[in-house]
């Protein structure tokens, strides 16, 4: 990675452009971000081991900075490391499922209580916007991208209340949150409930009723937990030795179908 010359200049004649710095990742941070994202859009599934051999054959890398990407995604709650077995992705359970549910109820009600009195006209814009596209993301089967237009829809929302230390809060368990959309969005009856559910949020937002606000983004996020839950004890069946967990075959379920629906969409 090549690193921007400095260019000399006559003293006084330097001008402040109020430009952020600019700002260099290591290679393990990199690996981290591919990795992430991978898990993120379902190309490694719950469960999946992740080889440090084969992470830097294919990233064309040492072992050391995949060892240490590895050790930040296992921070983030992404990864597990189990000893003498290595890396896993972690499989999302009904525990964990409702533990992230939760979380971002009280974090996302917060910020849309604030955010209702700080959202402008433009910005109002914006979500509509993420909403149609929502619409026909569903309507065209793209689930990759309606789960990617969810998550931006929610980061907007943290980002426009005004509360850095939520944001940053929030942004800590951003992997886990693109995590659970992926895996149980899909797990809905009826994704057309996904998108009215968002466009219930834009309209609590408008009325400039912080409670309303978090009311209408929480009832979301309980609605979204209570079909998954509900999803499972559906599926549940009695333990077998070894078996995949009721949560991981739905999981692999869930991405079968956006793959074939997105098969379906390029044919």
């Amino acid at each position: 990675m090549a690193v921007p010359s400095r260019r000399s200049s006559q003293r006084g004649a330097h001008t402040r452009t109020g430009a952020a710095p600019v700002a260099y990742r290591t290679i393990a941070e990199q690996i981290a971000d591919a990795v992430r994202e991978a898990i993120a859009r379902g190309r490694i599934p719950p469960a999946a081991r992740l080889f440090e051999v084969s992470l830097a054959r294919e990233m064309g890398t040492s072992r050391a900075p995949v060892r240490e990407a590895l050790s930040q995604l296992e921070r983030e709650g992404l990864v597990v490391k189990e000893p003498n077995r290595g890396a896993r992705v972690v499989e999302l359970t009904e525990e964990i499922v409702r533990e992230v549910a939760s979380l971002r109820g009280l974090l996302e009600g917060f910020a849309a209580s604030l955010a209702a009195e700080r959202l402008t006209a433009g910005q109002f814009a914006a979500m509509d916007a993420m909403v149609t596209d929502m619409d026909q993301a569903v309507r065209e089967g793209e689930y990759a991208r309606l789960v990617e237009l969810d998550y931006q829809f929610h980061d907007f929302i943290c980002r426009s209340s005004g509360h850095r230390t939520l944001y940053e809060t929030w942004s800590a368990i951003s992997g886990k949150v693109r995590l659970y959309l992926s895996t149980t969005n899909l797990m809905y009856r009826n994704l057309k409930l996904v998108v009215r559910g968002h466009g219930e949020i834009v309209a609590a937002l408008r009325s400039r009723d912080a409670a309303q606000a978090s009311r209408a983004i929480q009832a979301h996020l309980g609605e979204m937990l209570n079909d998954f839950a509900a999803k499972l004890k559906r599926t549940r069946r009695p333990p077998r030795p070894m078996a995949e967990s009721a949560t991981f075959r739905e999981s692999r379920r869930a991405r079968r179908l956006a793959v074939a629906r997105l098969s379906r969409r390029k044919a």
